[in-house]
């Protein structure tokens, strides 16, 4: 028993054994890859077993370390080792999902299989590039000295003396990056062990009670992630290299007073490309000075004062992710416009827009007037949530002519009709909508031609779906969880053209014992009924034969 509990947990040798036997058989075909992908190949090698790390990630990240100049390089990379040589598991996008992997520009998220993953680790240390620490024993002078990066599975292990004794003595003048893939460990360590040439930093999984002030003697790093309820230092702005900061807090709470704020100056940090900083509060500078490099902002809380003084200062922002906290006295038509300074960012492809204190009225609290919310042209994915706009709003939205995904959450637009006119959203292929009051939805003809993902969640009272362009070729995919069940009705009515296929899941937790219905049709045949876990073992045979019946009734 002992045998197998060492098994379990990989302590024994039984694994590398084997995984060494299966090494030699797999290395030619990595010897054989050409110069260019070799060090990609084995970067990936580096997150932990069960990790799929998101596409963006990999590619910034190669960046930081000077293995990649440009983000469109990496995606041909990592497409070619995912695609031509079969080496790289992918998941797709939902919006890409029924394309050909060859069409698609970049993966949502990769990882490697086991296998791969030991061959990746044991020729990265071999060669130098990164060791990945999982116990003491792994910090042996052989392995440990000159490597320059390190992977540490068992954050503990910098909390040991002797281990950190090794790293300084070892590869502390050599590391270019410390990336920390253990467990999540809740107390502060201490990383300060002489570490000089760092570029990487990557320790969401570590958490610390203050900003750790030895970080800000490292000049040359890039990449920095951290997570920590304390306050960004304003001296921060002497990691004048930095391109990517995300800071993660520890426990979302919310502190009574003042707010805290993202240090003024982070607007003198002109390399930064990528800013995450969940829970604080961002301020413009007075004076006028932008982020000519910065793409990607998240996280951060702003007030509409804010958000108006950021045209001029984040000019070619593609990503942009704000939470808004109105204040009592501040007027709609103050929020409105917003609006108009976003429509200024050309470059924009994602926006996600949320108030953190919705509070939903009854009635019309903003004015029924056209032309009302104006978004860029280029938008691709837009997520709004607690706004409470009229659903004439959404004219602003319906014809922006690159939109592929829509999320409205908690009662974005309040109604009981959204009506559609012809040849609206015109490329949209996936589109949430959670937490309405909405009771019908009608479009007209040609609307949602592409159309590939719908999702409703606690839409408690939507009785009618017209949807007359829906489901003509493809694969599509319909949601229902908490929903009135009417609309399951409409979902098993629907036909799928001719070589289409129409999938149905849905999900009820109204009562002790949850409900869940999976339903596929093909083409005009008749339904295939997946699986099903009801209370009555025949509803979903009922449902499916109801023509003209006008609710569903779970007894």
């Amino acid at each position: 028993m002992v045998y197998w509990n060492e098994v379990a947990e990989r302590r024994n040798s039984v694994f590398k054994d084997a995984f060494d036997e299966i090494s030699k058989v797999l290395f030619p075909s990595y010897d054989y890859l050409p110069q260019r992908l070799k060090m990609i190949f084995l970067f990936m090698g580096v997150f932990p077993r069960d990790y799929d790390t998101p596409t963006s990630k990999i590619i910034i990240m190669l960046m930081a370390q000077g293995l990649l100049s440009w983000y469109k390089s990496g995606c041909t990379y990592l497409k070619e080792l995912a695609y031509d040589y079969r080496l790289v598991l992918r998941i797709l996008k939902s919006v890409d999902k029924n394309h050909f992997e060859s069409q698609v520009a970049e993966f949502k998220s990769c990882w490697l299989h086991s296998s791969w993953r030991h061959v990746c680790r044991e020729e990265a240390s071999l060669n130098k590039f990164y060791h990945v620490l999982n116990k003491l024993t792994d910090a042996e002078e052989e392995v440990l000295k000159g490597q320059r990066g390190l992977c540490v599975e068992n954050n503990i292990l910098f909390g040991i003396k002797d281990f950190r004794d090794s790293v300084r003595l070892n590869c502390a003048s050599f590391a270019r990056s410390l990336l920390f893939y253990g467990p999540y460990h809740q107390y502060p360590i201490h990383i300060d062990v002489g570490f000089m040439l760092l570029r990487e930093i990557d320790a969401l999984t570590q958490r610390f009670y203050t900003f750790p002030t030895e970080i800000l003697t490292l000049v040359q790093l890039k990449y920095l992630t951290l997570t920590c309820n304390g306050e960004v230092p304003s001296t921060i702005s002497k990691l004048f290299n930095l391109r990517v900061l995300i800071i993660h807090p520890h426990m979302k709470i919310r502190r009574r007073g003042a707010p805290s704020y993202v240090p003024m100056e982070i607007w003198d940090m002109k390399e930064l490309e990528h800013i995450e900083i969940l829970g604080k509060s961002l301020v413009a500078p007075s004076h006028v000075v932008s982020l000519e490099k910065l793409t990607t902002l998240v996280g951060v809380n702003a007030s509409i004062c804010t958000i108006l003084k950021l045209s001029q200062r984040i000019p070619n922002i593609k990503k942009l992710g704000i939470q808004i906290e109105l204040t009592p006295y501040e007027d709609h038509k103050d929020f409105l416009s917003c609006f108009d300074f976003i429509s200024t960012l050309e470059t924009l492809g994602t926006l996600k827009l949320s108030i953190t204190n919705p509070v939903i009225k009854k009635g019309n609290v903003f004015p029924v007037i056209d032309g009302a919310l104006t978004l860029p042209c280029n938008l691709k994915k837009l997520h709004l949530s607690g706004m409470g706009f009229p659903w004439k709003y959404m004219d602003g939205i319906v014809c922006l002519p690159n939109l592929e995904a829509l999320k409205l959450r908690s009662y974005t637009f309040q109604g009981s009709h959204w009506n559609i006119d012809d040849y609206r959203f015109p490329c949209l292929k996936f589109l949430l909508i959670e937490e309405s009051d909405l009771v019908q939805w009608e479009s007209r003809y040609k609307s949602f031609p592409e159309l590939r993902n719908l999702s409703l969640k606690h839409c408690y009272k939507l009785k009618k779906i017209r949807i007359p362009s829906l489901f003509n070729h493809g694969i599509t995919e319909i949601e229902l969880e908490d929903c009135n069940p009417l609309a399951l009705t409409w979902a098993t009515q629907l036909q799928p053209g001719y070589g289409a296929t129409l999938r149905v899941t849905s999900s009820s937790f109204f009562d002790e014992k949850p409900t869940t219905i999976k339903f596929e049709r093909y083409g005009y045949g008749r339904p295939v009924f997946i699986n099903r876990a009801t209370k009555e073992a025949n509803v979903v045979e009922e449902i499916a034969n109801r023509e003209e019946d006008d609710e569903v009734h779970y007894q």
